[in-house]
């Protein structure tokens, strides 16, 4: 009866330990994700716009100029719905940085589901930048979503990708708030 009250209490200390390790763990997580939201908050102030690129890659190509054209119609809707100047090609040329807010989708429609696609996207603003060690030009990531990797119909794989846009609204207007 002891060696099972003693096997209870060892459980238990261990289950503790294991809590509050966790819980230490996922607040420095939280302390990072913090300052990583910081940080590209304030690599996208003084922005001035921004254009939008969308590249999909799926097996038919069709599709891939659909989901390309929806996708591309839905973005410049929401960043019009907030305000945010939206570069045409020939302004993107001539403004400073070239801020472009690109979205790689990677789609393949899974056989044995109906309308069910497997994929991951990226959704990053970045501009141009010139490498201090040597003077050449390079491609600055401004601020990104991060990778995401999901099962699920269009209409979600959409969705999804708008909540990302949103998020990258709020910082983008965080940093430029609109004069009103």
């Amino acid at each position: 009866m002891k060696t099972k009250r003693c096997r209870i209490y060892v459980a238990a200390a261990i289950s503790i330990f294991f809590s509050i390790f966790a819980a230490v763990f996922a607040l420095a997580q939280e302390e990072d994700k913090a300052k990583i939201l910081q940080e590209f908050r304030r690599r996208l102030e003084d922005s001035n716009g921004v254009s939008v690129y969308i590249d999909v890659i799926a097996k038919e190509k069709t599709e891939e100029q659909s989901i390309t054209e929806e996708l591309q119609k839905d973005i410049e809707e929401k960043l019009k719905e907030s305000k945010i100047k939206l570069l045409t090609k020939d302004q993107l040329e001539y403004a400073p940085g070239r801020p472009r807010l690109a979205l790689y989708l990677v789609i393949f429609k899974e056989p044995s589901l109906k309308d069910v696609y497997i994929y991951s996207f990226r959704l990053v603003h970045f501009e141009a930048a010139i490498l201090e060690r040597n003077d050449i030009y390079a491609e600055g990531v401004c601020w990104d979503s991060g990778l995401y990797v999901g099962r699920e119909k269009i209409a979600s794989i959409r969705k999804n990708i708008k909540t990302h846009v949103s998020r990258y609204i709020n910082d983008y207007l965080a940093a430029n708030p609109i004069q009103r």
